[in-house]
């Protein structure tokens, strides 16, 4: 038994002898677990980082060894949320997206990569990049959102993004849904790294996944409760004997959290009116507070428009809002969109930058003005319209038919190639602008419009069949510049909306005719476009006749794939625009 100091052992008390067993020393306090896990870690990246330096030897670049304990340091700090302690499964982690140490892509390319985003993020600046930020930096403190940015910007290397994104499937799998609840990596990186996937959607094979992304990503912007100010954040674990760390609640959102999370509002919010789904992250005073801080510190040049992103956006989900119950459904409908439409061009006058200051403004903008022509003229039966809505149709027609003249002006001075760095809102915002104005050019063929010089002049003015010839040749320009022609689809949209659009044109003027004729009281019709001068030419081909029993089509093209219905809707019209995630497909390529 071992006893206190000044006191010997019992033993030797007995015996009456002097004690001479020494004083037990007190004992070293034990080192955590996690230490000496931390230092096992620790050796096993080195160990890694060696072979993955041998491996890679073939490649322009490695990772320096006099990095090495640099970049371990910044791993552990990345991999693992603030509080909790490192697993086994943050290397795993880690090695399943490292594009470098695997050799797929060297330093030189990687920063080549990073300066193209650089670039395309002038039109999507919700994922901003410092100047000073290198590719290094990246892979240490955000390996995943470099991933997503070299798999974006390397679309015209298919080989190099067919592999980049077998890696990204891999851990979004395997990492983000499937790993336990104390290994998921930080949210804001992750939020980050599928805003730009998102943005970054061209193919169709992506389409396929783009619903799966978005809603992955609003998912764990719900579960990390970063749609609210900080102060209603509840927490979700409990630090038991900690202190709290009040830093967070009291300074409020970080801009980068306020970007991503603009950045997913805007992609969720124009995929579900444009498609017609359900918006499932709608505008919420929170975001546009955020936006309106962004825009008055103005950290980064796009910071400045991030006000009137959500400003229009808002605007364009309140138009939309009119038509969940339809048209019929609201007896002073008319009145409220006059009131909207002066709204509209209240706030255009209010801007301080003018709408093509930007091209997200731009197609932001036009669209929302096209969108109320929609909503009283279009994608709805003619014998469901109100009678009081025929008053204004001129009206209508002519604000949409020169709001879209003006962007198509804006348009043609865009420089070539610009569309390699369009996202995903670009696309479907001016894929809704050309089905749109082709619907209202044909809708300006109504008999009662005849005698009416301003919708006739500007109908003739916006020339579609050359318009959307014009889109066919300036995107398989683009097209070329890829290797894997990754924007051919969308000019095989445009061709297919170009046959329907002149087939269709060209029966709804001899359907009009007859009506002419028959209000005339004439018995035939002269030259199949009475009253109708400046018809579009019939396509290559193709013929329209008008025998005694209806009118028949002879064509080597299959009109069935490609519709005829006048009532078609702007989301049929789109149909392979958006691929799987929009309405069936009007027009199927396989």
């Amino acid at each position: 038994m071992i006893q206190s100091v000044s006191v010997g052992s019992s033993r030797c008390l007995r015996l009456k002898k002097e004690c001479y067993f020494r004083p037990a020393r007190p004992r070293a306090t034990q080192k955590k677990r996690s230490t000496r896990i931390e230092a096992l870690e620790d050796k096993i990246d080195l160990i890694m980082g060696q072979i993955n330096r041998s491996q890679g030897s073939d490649t322009s670049h490695s990772t320096p060894k006099s990095d090495t304990s640099d970049v371990i340091a910044k791993k552990h700090a990345h991999a693992m949320p603030k509080g909790r302690g490192h697993t086994n499964g943050t290397i795993q982690r880690l090695d399943i997206i490292d594009a470098i140490g695997k050799g797929l892509v060297s330093y030189d390319l990687a920063s080549e990569l990073l300066e193209e985003y650089r670039k395309a993020s002038a039109l999507f600046p919700f994922v901003a990049i410092s100047e000073t930020t290198t590719v290094k930096e990246l892979r240490a403190e955000k390996p995943f959102l470099l991933l997503c940015i070299l798999t974006v910007s390397s679309f015209r290397d298919d080989v190099l993004l067919k592999s980049l994104e077998e890696l990204l499937k891999r851990y979004v799998a395997e990492v983000i849904i499937h790993s336990a609840h104390d290994a998921h990596p930080p949210h804001l990186e992750t939020i980050q790294g599928l805003l730009v996937i998102l943005a970054g959607t061209r193919q169709l094979y992506q389409l396929c996944r783009f619903s799966h992304y978005i809603h992955l990503a609003i998912g764990i912007i719900n579960d990390a409760r970063m749609d609210r100010p900080p102060k209603y954040r509840v927490p979700t674990r409990l630090d038991v004997g900690g202190e709290t760390d009040q830093t967070e609640v009291e300074s409020g959102p970080g801009p980068d959290d306020s970007r991503a999370l603009i950045g997913i509002f805007l992609l969720n919010s124009t995929n579900a009116i444009l498609m017609q789904k359900t918006c499932t992250f709608p505008w919420s005073p929170f975001i546009e507070s955020c936006a309106a801080d962004l825009s008055q510190k103005c950290e980064y040049p796009g910071d400045q428009y991030m006000i009137y992103y959500v400003q229009l956006q808002h605007m364009l989900e309140r138009m939309n809002s009119l038509t969940a119950i339809g048209i019929e459904g609201h007896p002073d409908v008319e009145q409220r969109i006059r009131l909207f439409r002066n709204e509209v061009e209240q706030y255009k006058n209010q801007l301080v930058v003018p709408p093509t200051c930007d091209v997200l403004i731009a197609t932001q903008y036009h669209t929302l003005e096209l969108q109320l022509c929609q909503i009283t003229l279009l994608d709805k039966k003619s014998n469901t319209t109100p009678d009081n809505f025929l008053l204004s149709r001129s009206d209508i027609l002519c604000h949409g038919l020169a709001s879209m003249k003006r962007f198509l002006e804006y348009y043609y001075t865009l420089p070539p190639l610009l569309e390699t760095s369009f996202n995903i809102i670009n696309w479907l915002e001016i894929g809704f602008l050309l089905a749109a104005a082709c619907k209202l050019v044909i809708a300006a063929l109504d008999p009662s419009l005849r005698h009416n010089p301003q919708v006739q002049n500007l109908r003739d003015a916006l020339d579609m069949s050359n318009i959307l010839e014009y889109f066919i040749n300036r995107l398989d320009h683009v097209a070329k510049n890829c290797k894997d022609m990754e924007f051919s689809h969308y000019s095989q949209w445009l061709s297919a909306a170009k046959i329907w659009f002149e087939k269709t044109f060209q029966l709804a003027s001899l359907e009009a005719s007859k009506i002419i004729a028959t209000t005339s009281g004439l018995t035939s019709v002269e030259n199949g476009v009475t009253g109708f001068e400046g018809g579009y030419g019939s396509a290559s081909g193709s013929q329209l006749v008008d025998p005694s029993e209806g009118l028949q089509i002879e064509t080597d093209v299959n009109l069935n794939l490609f519709g005829l219905d006048f009532d078609v809707t702007i989301e049929e019209l789109m149909g392979n625009m958006g691929g799987p995630m929009a309405m069936p497909s009007m027009f199927d390529f396989r």
